[in-house]
């Protein structure tokens, strides 16, 4: 049910609430984030997106005040004290891909590619069936029948290793 006024008695309205406080709090502020989106299954890139990302003010300001260096060691920190694995491929922080950096212009020197391209002139259905799997590959197990079940992942646990119980809404 849409409200069109704020009741401040109702006990279950949200609320945000600042707190000040004379010491800085941004690396605890950021480590909470990225301890609530890894638990929420995100990965330690989609994390670093959303440090990234304006949208989301919280996580957004630390990155400002801290810099992606020192919010990628923190992502590697809390993700290593939950048993997970981080791998940064690129040393050099890159917030905007190549197709939408203004001084790269839009992808001018495509990275060549290995595949054979396909034609309109071919008539051999045969042809344009491997062309088509070489350009469209599917994943891993065929694509089919894999759904949202689990594929052989480890339950997840908390630092002191107890089970942490799944819920199915």
């Amino acid at each position: 049910m849409p409200k069109d006024e704020f009741d401040f008695e109702d006990p279950f309205e949200l609320n945000g609430m600042a707190f000040l406080s004379h010491e800085d709090t941004t690396n605890e502020m950021a480590e909470c984030f990225t301890e609530e989106f890894m638990r929420m299954g995100y990965n330690h890139k989609q994390v670093l997106a959303l440090f990234r990302n304006p949208q989301y003010l919280g996580p957004h300001m630390a990155f400002e005040k801290r810099g992606e260096p020192f919010i990628r060691d923190l992502i590697a920190d809390v993700f290593a004290r939950w048993g997970k694995v981080v791998t940064w491929f690129d040393s050099t922080p890159n917030p905007l891909t190549p197709a939408l950096s203004p001084s790269e212009g839009e992808r001018e020197n495509p990275t060549p590619s290995n595949r054979e391209p396909v034609t309109a002139d071919c008539t051999n259905g045969i042809e344009i069936s491997k062309a088509r799997s070489l350009l469209f590959p599917l994943p891993l197990g065929g694509g089919e029948g894999q759904g949202e079940g689990a594929r052989g992942e480890r339950p997840l646990t908390d630092p002191t290793g107890a089970p942490i119980p799944q819920f199915t809404v």
